[in-house]
């Protein structure tokens, strides 16, 4: 009873603070017309894919984009055999901007993780899948945000 009152009380407070999630309009002021992967893997498809979800098809503002996205593992520390103990995973992603075919704007985007080293080699390349799909959408986030204020 007490666990139903709870619920009850906060979807009664949800619905009655003007919660609305961040993504959840489509009014974003500009149009992706032209979305160029300078390579083509898993990491650029991401990114395009992810920044076409909220293109405008309304909008006057029309831009284009290259993409180039760079990953790097560093290593920041070694136990005590010389083996990496701990890395840091990096990503980039390099925007040459073009609005409405006359201003060029270059920009870069990077977001890293640093995490301790799996013994297993399966669960560390699917630890590092998830924080590679991490750190593209924290990055493709603030893209939204750079493109919405421009």
């Amino acid at each position: 009873m007490n666990k139903i009152t709870t619920v009850l009380l906060t979807l009664l407070f949800l619905t009655s603070c003007g919660y609305t999630p961040i993504y959840s309009s489509k009014n974003f002021d500009f149009r992706l017309e032209n979305v160029i992967n300078l390579k083509n893997d898993r990491l650029h498809n991401k990114v395009r894919k992810g920044l076409q979800n909220f293109s405008n098809q309304k909008s006057l503002k029309v831009i284009s984009l290259k993409i180039d996205v760079k990953k790097e593992i560093n290593i920041l520390s070694k136990n005590s055999k010389g083996d990496p103990s701990r890395y840091e995973m990096v990503v980039n992603i390099s925007l040459a901007v073009t609005f409405n075919e006359n201003e060029n704007i270059s920009k870069t985007f990077q977001e890293s993780f640093n995490y301790n080293i799996n013994k297993n080699r399966f669960e560390l390349s699917q630890y590092e899948r998830e924080i590679e799909d991490l750190l593209i959408d924290k990055n493709i986030d603030r893209i939204i945000i750079y493109l919405t204020k421009v």
